[in-house]
C-alpha cells in the first residue's frame, strides 16, 4: 500500500532529523578542535583541512534546515510532493558532503594516531565506506517509486506534528553550538584570546541562547497556552518562532565561525570573510530562497 502524502511528508521530516543528529556531533567537534591542547601542534595543511571540514559541516547544517524553512515559508506547512522531492535532493547532497567530512576527520585522526600513511588510508576508507553504506541501496532499487499526491488539505493535527518535528530538526544545531559556547569559556585557550574575540563569542552566545529559547518555545506554547490541542493558531505561532530562531541561529553560528576561523587561520581577513560567507549562505538557504519560491507560487 502506497503511503499517503501526509504520512510520507512526516517520514521525510523525521529522516532529516536523523541526519541533523549526525551533523550535530561533527559540528560540535569542529568548533571544539581549536581549543584542544594539541591543536597548535597541527601542520598548516592539517589546520587548513580543519577549516575546510568546518565549512562542509556548516554547509550540511544549512542544507538540512533549508527544507523546514521552505515548508514554513513557501508551502505554509502543507503536506507536499515538492517538499518530499526537495528533501530527497538535500539528503543526497548532504550525504555526499558527510562522506567527504567523515573521510577528512578520520584522516586527521589516523595521522595523529599512527602517522601520515595510516591517516591517508583512514581518510580513503572513511569516504569509500560511507558512500558504499549510504548509496549502495540505490544500486539494488528495482524501480522508481511513485510520488504520492493528494488534493486534500493537510489536517491541522498533521500540520502541528510537522511544525514540532521541524523544531526538533533545527534544535540540535543550536544545541551543538550552545554546548560549545559554554564549555570553551573554561579553557586556557579562551583565556588567552584577545578582548575582541571574547566579545564576539559573548555576542554569539547571546544569539544562540535566544535561538534555543525560541526553538523550545513551541512545545511550551502547545502545552501551556493551547493545552496540547490541534489549534490552527498554534501552527502559525510555532512557524513564526522557528523562522525567527533560524535568523538568530545563522548569526550566532557566523559569529563563532569568525572566532574559530581566527584561531585556525590566524588572519582577520580570512576569518571575517569566512563569517560573512557563513551568514550569507545560511540566511540565503533559510530565508532568501524560500521567500523567492513563495513569491513564485500561484495564488490560491
Amino acid at each position: 500500500m502506497t503511503p499517503s502524502l501526509v504520512a510520507k511528508t512526516k517520514t521525510a521530516l523525521d529522516e532529516s532529523r536523523m541526519l541533523m543528529l549526525g551533523a550535530q556531533i561533527l559540528l560540535g567537534f569542529q568548533f571544539h578542535a581549536p581549543f584542544q591542547n594539541a591543536f597548535s601542534s597541527l601542520s598548516p595543511v592539517e589546520k587548513a583541512l580543519e577549516l575546510g571540514v568546518l565549512a562542509l559541516i556548516i554547509g550540511i547544517i544549512g542544507l538540512l534546515i533549508m527544507p523546514s524553512s521552505y515548508h514554513r515559508i513557501t508551502l505554509a506547512g502543507e503536506a507536499s510532493g515538492r517538499l518530499i522531492a526537495l528533501i530527497d535532493r538535500v539528503m543526497i547532497a548532504t550525504l555526499m558532503l558527510f562522506a567527504v567530512a567523515m573521510g577528512i576527520d578520520l584522516g586527521l585522526a589516523g595521522t595523529r594516531i599512527a602517522g601520515a600513511a595510516w591517516g591517508a588510508f583512514a581518510a580513503l576508507f572513511g569516504f569509500v565506506a560511507s558512500i558504499a553504506i549510504w548509496f549502495g541501496p540505490c544500486l539494488v532499487r528495482a524501480q522508481e517509486l511513485a510520488m504520492p499526491t493528494s488534493d486534500e488539505k493537510t489536517p491541522t493535527a498533521a500540520k502541528i506534528d510537522y511544525v514540532l518535528t521541524e523544531a526538533r530538526v533545527v534544535l540540535p544545531g543550536a544545541q551543538a553550538i550552545l554546548g560549545f559556547q559554554f564549555a570553551i569559556v573554561l579553557t586556557k585557550e579562551f583565556a588567552e584570546l584577545t578582548p575582541n574575540l571574547k566579545l564576539a563569542h559573548g555576542f554569539s552566545l547571546v544569539l544562540i541562547a535566544v535561538a534555543t529559547a525560541l526553538l523550545i518555545a513551541p512545545a511550551a506554547y502547545h502545552r501551556i497556552v493551547y493545552g496540547g490541542g490541534d489549534d490552527p493558531g498554534f501552527q502559525q505561532v510555532a512557524s513564526r518562532l522557528i523562522l525567527l530562531a533560524t535568523v538568530f541561529l545563522a548569526l550566532g553560528i557566523s559569529g563563532d565561525a569568525y572566532l574559530v576561523a581566527s584561531m585556525i587561520a590566524g588572519s582577520g581577513r580570512i576569518s571575517a570573510a569566512f563569517a560573512v560567507l557563513t551568514a550569507a549562505v545560511l540566511l540565503g538557504l533559510w530565508h532568501a530562497w524560500p521567500w523567492s519560491q513563495h513569491r513564485q507560487m500561484p495564488s490560491a
